[in-house]
């Protein structure tokens, strides 16, 4: 009853209200593009393929080559695989220093207009520095760099430039994909868009996984990511294969509380949500 009050209300008042919504559809309009071009820009870089990720009867990430995550309890002493190469191990002193030293590390003092993924206000600025999420300036270097000085950055600490390094490796380092997803455990929640986005667009991916990982995304805080969803998927699930991911997403996410519980020997810290500015209706 109340619902139909509220839609008929709705109706009475839509002459009055269509300014709004049109001033609602050009933020949305503009907050796709912002948004979908990193998206489309890690399925791009990884479109030449790389090994499918799978899971297992526990939602588990595993790899055609029997390369997999820990179990949803992992046994203590697991830890994670690391990106650094025999060429660029750490232990010089060229090896430790950021190799773009002028490079801001948060967005204290960037607007919103140029940042790649669309804050609307300083605490979404705050959240996505908390969450992983590269900043306008570390956008565009870092996509553009060499893999050298990206595992140079990585290297010294920027895990920023560890995220876009391990996502460059999709599609030729297998445990890649399990290094982001243990990164997602400490709360990169970039990292799990990124190898959603992979899974969800590369020709090697697999769609019912790329699903499950933006759901555990939106699970863990990020708030503007069911927005994208159907964008960034080349086609929509069927009805058994979105329960079955929802199913997944579920698992994995489980999955991550339990191997951050396993490093740490503590809960994880409550989820924060993405603060996004409501639109009018």
């Amino acid at each position: 009853m109340a619902r139909t009050r509220s839609q008929a209300r709705i109706r009475l008042n839509q002459s009055i209200k269509e300014p709004a919504i049109i001033r609602n559809a050009l933020v949305k309009i503009r907050f796709f593009y912002r948004f979908l071009l990193p998206v489309a820009m890690v399925i791009l870089t990884n479109a030449c393929g790389g090994d499918m990720v799978e899971t297992n009867a526990d939602g588990a990430i595993k790899n055609k080559d029997a390369v997999q995550t820990s179990p949803a309890t992992p046994t203590r002493g697991n830890s994670e695989p690391t990106a650094t190469s025999d060429s660029n191990r750490p232990g010089s002193d060229d090896s430790l220093k950021h190799p773009f030293p002028e490079i801001p590390r948060n967005r204290n003092d960037l607007d919103f207009e140029d940042d790649p993924f669309g804050p609307t206000s300083a605490a979404e600025q705050h959240w996505l520095d908390a969450h992983g999420f590269p900043n306008a300036r570390q956008w565009e270097t870092y996509s553009t760099t060499s893999e050298y000085l990206l595992e140079r950055a990585a290297n010294s600490g920027d895990a920023v430039a560890k995220t876009m390094l391990d996502t460059r490796r999709l599609p030729v380092d297998p445990d890649a994909k399990t290094r982001l997803f243990f990164a997602g455990a400490e709360g990169n929640i970039f990292a799990l868009n990124s190898l959603a986005s992979y899974m969800a667009g590369s020709k090697d991916g697999d769609l019912q996984v790329g699903y499950s990982l933006s759901r555990v995304a939106e699970m863990r805080g990020d708030t503007r990511i069911a927005m994208a969803r159907d964008v960034m998927m080349p086609r929509s699930l069927n009805e058994i294969e979105r329960m079955q991911a929802e199913a997944d997403a579920l698992r994995m996410n489980h999955q991550l509380d339990g191997i951050y519980r396993d490093k740490h020997g503590s809960p994880p810290p409550p989820v924060v949500r993405r603060p996004v500015i409501e639109l009018e209706n």
